[in-house]
């Protein structure tokens, strides 16, 4: 996370916690922790990976366990903008994919949709991303 604090109507505390999953979120995807991943989810997420349909419900789990192997993963919130229980954030991301035992870098952009629970925890409603480089 290399940006300043964005101006927004969420609450400083809200900011912060939203800031705060990014390192548990490499981290678990890094490790194919699918459980921690969906524990950072809310019940009715749903991804929208480049190129492909939105995921949600039964198939993420499948989904999620299909993406190729992730040995380092960066992204930085570049905007945040939320009022009360709801949050978007987008920004840049770096990652570097074993595909077919060839490591390749992905430079791409993403938003995601956050909602906090009734718990005060935030987690991903929507994740969506793409590459900057065309396919």
């Amino acid at each position: 996370m290399d940006s300043a604090m964005p101006n927004s109507a969420l609450a400083p505390e809200d900011v912060l916690a939203i800031y705060a999953l990014i390192e548990p979120w490499n981290d678990a995807v890094k490790q194919k922790d699918w459980d921690a991943v969906q524990g950072m989810c809310t019940d009715d997420m749903v991804f929208m990976p480049p190129e492909g349909l939105p995921v949600q419900g039964e198939t993420v789990r499948s989904f999620l366990e299909a993406l190729p192997p992730v040995k380092s993963m960066w992204w930085n919130i570049e905007d945040t903008h939320g009022q009360g229980d709801l949050a978007a954030v987008w920004g840049s991301v770096k990652e570097t994919v074993v595909i077919d035992g060839a490591d390749v870098l992905v430079d791409g952009k993403y938003c995601d949709v956050l909602r906090k629970g009734a718990d005060g925890k935030w987690r991903f409603a929507v994740i969506i991303w793409n590459s900057n480089v065309p396919a």
